[in-house]
């Protein structure tokens, strides 16, 4: 091998790791700022003040909320769901006077209804393209192989996807409509033997 061949691969795996390396860095000071903040955080709500409260709430998770809405939202049991679901989806739910609701749009049934089955077209779509493509791997020869593993590739990728926005409407229908996560559960008042 030639010294300039050897050199450059050198030079770039040694790029690389400074880059992985710096990366790393910076996430661990993204979380020691953000740990800080959330001490601050307490110690705010802890004196009430209401601008550093809202302030610090933003800084840490990008949110406006007013005042209020922010102590009832951390004494919430589901906080960290809730405000995870307000950065994912903020024009599709939202919290307001200590209630977390869908918003205007997504109040309405009939969206619901067609959000739902699009999804669920989407997943048996996406089956049906992946098995498609699974045949097409197994069976083919030469670029139709090939094609067939690019397929199938890119259908498990948006079966994921699909799968991981399914889980994620669900949670925010449990949170929302606490009445449809018990429907699968006994009551309370069933007789003892």
């Amino acid at each position: 091998m030639d010294i300039e061949v050897i050199s450059k691969l050198a030079f770039g795996l040694i790029s690389s790791l400074g880059t992985i390396a710096l990366v790393l860095f910076n996430i661990g000071q993204s979380r020691k700022i953000k740990a800080e903040l959330l001490e601050k955080f307490e110690e705010a709500v802890g004196r009430e003040s209401i601008h550093s409260v809202t302030e610090l709430f933003r800084l840490i998770h990008g949110l406006r909320m007013s005042y209020g809405d922010i102590i009832e939202l951390i004494r919430h049991e589901q906080c960290s769901k809730i405000i995870y679901a307000l950065k994912k989806t903020p024009g599709m739910v939202s919290y307001e006077g200590g209630e977390f609701r869908y918003a205007q749009i997504a109040r309405n049934r009939f969206f619901r209804f067609i959000d739902l089955w699009f999804l669920r077209l989407s997943i048996g779509f996406f089956s049906i393209l992946g098995l498609l493509s699974l045949g097409m791997l197994g069976f083919g020869h030469g670029a139709t192989s090939v094609a067939g593993f690019v397929f199938l590739l890119f259908c498990s990728v948006m079966l994921a996807v699909q799968l991981r926005q399914r889980a994620y409407d669900q949670m925010i229908q449990r949170l929302i409509e606490p009445e449809h996560n018990n429907q699968m559960q006994p009551t309370a008042n069933a007789s003892a033997d």
